[in-house]
């Protein structure tokens, strides 16, 4: 099933967390009930210590830029270019996203993001990211040495 000429991802115990959970506005992520470390691709035991015991929680959605491209693409016209972001959330778990909002030149490694979500139809949600702008006091001087 395409939407926008963009396959919908299936749906399957391993992957529904991720692409139903921005529904609430939050990306959920499998998490190792043993060791309570995060699952991220999502797996059927955890990398870390076996257990195949796991949960499913929230996460802060924020998190740094840590490399990015454009992509140009002339199949699809209408939506190129586009940008590309590895970010990595404070939990330590990097994603691969679309990142919308900014133009390259204007991109930096470590600038803060946070991610949000388009709604594709159905259950399906697609975890984006955009730059957050950092709000400065007008009166906040920054030394420089």
């Amino acid at each position: 099933m395409a939407h926008d000429q963009r396959a919908l991802p299936e749906l399957t115990d391993l992957t529904a967390a991720h692409w139903t959970s921005g529904a609430s506005g939050r990306l959920s992520v499998r998490r190792c009930v043993r060791c309570l470390r995060w699952s991220f691709p999502p797996s059927r035991c955890c990398r870390h210590c076996w257990s195949a015991d796991f949960t499913v929680e929230p996460v802060t959605g924020k998190g740094v830029l840590l490399t990015w491209t454009e992509v140009r693409d002339p199949g699809a016209q209408e939506r190129s270019p586009y940008l590309v972001a590895v970010v990595e959330l404070e939990e330590g778990i990097r994603l691969l996203l679309g990142l919308t909002g900014t133009e390259p030149g204007a991109l930096r490694v470590d600038m803060p993001i946070r991610l949000y979500f388009e709604h594709l139809g159905g259950d399906i949600w697609l975890p984006l990211a955009e730059i957050e702008e950092l709000e400065l006091p007008e009166d906040r001087l920054e030394a420089v040495s």
